[in-house]
């Protein structure tokens, strides 16, 4: 290729967006020259998001290793799209950025510095942190100092830790952002340091310091949180217990058999985001079931992961289970159907040994649920309820037969026939023979394999 771009220029200078993307293009698989990055990078400014788009596409992965320093000056472009696609770039170019932005950063204004060093803090690489720490010492911007905090906090550098905590009595502004930023660099003295400050923090520094102690904390930590969870409120419990059970993860530590922590629990399985439920499930899973399982029931049925957990706690405490499924059923709550599903999984997990510690009164009471389920409009839980019934009270299920036999659905009244149809009372054979009549011709047919395999006949049958 010729050394004479004046050919691309002139193409370029037509600002025929077609033509500038098109020459962007011819350079996807080859080494940009740097004077074709110069002519591009002034297209930048381009509103067409067409151009914009491939600009971004070809300079983030052109292999020129100078494009980064043709782009940096648009940091100070007052077109703001032209600035945030300039920094998009750079960020894509990543590590090969670094150089090119600090020798901008000594000459930037104030809003510059802050755009530069939020680009190296989300970039990540630890190189710059010296560059950083000196503009921290010397800036006087709010702003540039909380992006110099987070971006130490990002690149994880121990270099800027004692910088950092000096600031932290000069501006309340600053604490969340350095209490934040001290939890991802994680050193001992970063831990001692949110530790010894926990207290006496306002509320937003509050949220921040206990969040980081899930990623960094001690067992100081964790005995911290478990003495102060009963004075927290809301999410700043919620966020508590998250990184209680983090940390009790972390170090195996041994969660405290108290009414403050249990009744933390049990509000944010009741209150918070469902984040902060899994975390609460899984530490409560660690307490005995006498007066936890109840609490339970309301949050089955909304999230997979936290069903599996309750599952596996609900197994190990099974006769507390039934006995208190029976008094949330009578609430007729909104998750009715997957409380339904899950009493039958219970029960073939042990086969419905565990049922027999109900009384009489008790099964009754659930039996009585059921029947009440059999004119429910959804028709799964009503074949559900059927087949329940049929298994706590034969006697029960025979007096509500006409109900299911007159269910709506032909498979459940097919769902029927196979409850029955190895049954002895003679009750269950007059309830097949009706159904030896359904409407629905599959139902009809099942019903008069079952009789011929009985060894009734078709006379007895139309008899009926």
């Amino acid at each position: 290729m010729s050394n004479d771009y004046s050919v691309i220029k002139k193409i370029l200078d037509t600002n025929n967006s077609e033509n500038i993307r098109t020459t962007a293009e011819n350079f996807q698989l080859v080494e940009m020259p740097d004077k074709v990055v110069e002519y591009l990078t002034e297209k930048l400014l381009s509103d067409d998001n067409g151009v914009r788009d491939t600009l971004t596409r070809v300079l983030s992965s052109n292999k020129n290793p100078n494009i980064s320093n043709y782009l940096v000056p648009f940091i100070s472009s007052q077109k703001i799209s032209a600035r945030n696609l300039a920094g998009e770039i750079l960020l894509n170019r990543k590590n090969e950025s670094i150089t090119a932005m600090l020798n901008y950063l000594p000459e930037a204004n104030d809003d510059d510095q802050k755009f530069i060093i939020d680009l190296l803090g989300l970039i990540g690489n630890s190189a710059p942190a010296y560059e950083i720490v000196n503009v921290l010492k010397y800036t006087n911007d709010e702003n540039v100092i909380l992006a110099c905090i987070e971006a130490l906090g990002n690149i994880k550098s121990v270099d800027g830790i004692t910088e950092i905590i000096s600031l932290y009595d000069q501006n309340e502004l600053f604490k969340p952002t350095i209490i934040e930023a001290l939890g991802k660099i994680g050193t001992s003295p970063c831990i001692d340091f949110i530790n010894q400050n926990y207290y006496g923090v306002d509320e937003l520094t509050k949220y921040s310091l206990i969040e980081s102690l899930g990623e960094i904390g001690n067992e100081e930590s964790f005995n911290m949180l478990i003495n102060d969870i009963q004075y927290l409120e809301g999410p700043y419990k919620w966020v508590a217990i998250e990184t209680i059970g983090k940390l009790e993860e972390k170090y195996h530590l041994q969660l405290p058999s108290n009414m403050p922590l249990k009744n933390s629990l049990l509000e944010t399985l009741d209150t918070a985001d469902i984040q902060y439920k899994k975390a609460a499930v899984k530490l409560v899973s660690l307490f005995d079931g006498a007066d936890i399982v109840e609490h339970l029931f309301p949050i089955f049925g909304n999230d997979e992961e936290i069903d599996l957990k309750l599952q596996e706690y609900f197994s190990l405490n099974l006769e507390e289970f039934f006995k208190k499924v029976k008094d949330f059923l009578k609430q007729n709550p909104k998750n009715t159907k997957q409380i339904v599903a899950l009493i039958k999984e219970m029960i073939q997990f042990d086969g419905g040994l565990s049922l027999q510690s109900l009384n009489e009164l008790e099964i009754r009471s659930l039996v009585e649920s059921f029947t009440n389920m059999l004119a429910h409009p959804d028709e799964e839980l009503r074949s559900s309820a059927m087949e329940l019934i049929f298994f706590l009270d034969v006697e029960t299920a025979l007096i509500f037969s006409d109900t299911m036999i007159e269910d709506s659905v032909s498979w459940n009244r097919l769902r029927l026939l196979e409850i029955i149809q190895d049954g002895d009372d003679p009750r269950m054979i007059e309830i097949i023979k009706t159904l030896a009549n359904d409407m629905d011709e599959m139902v009809k047919e099942s019903a008069q394999n079952i009789l011929i395999e009985r060894g009734i006949s078709n006379l007895q049958l139309k008899d009926h």
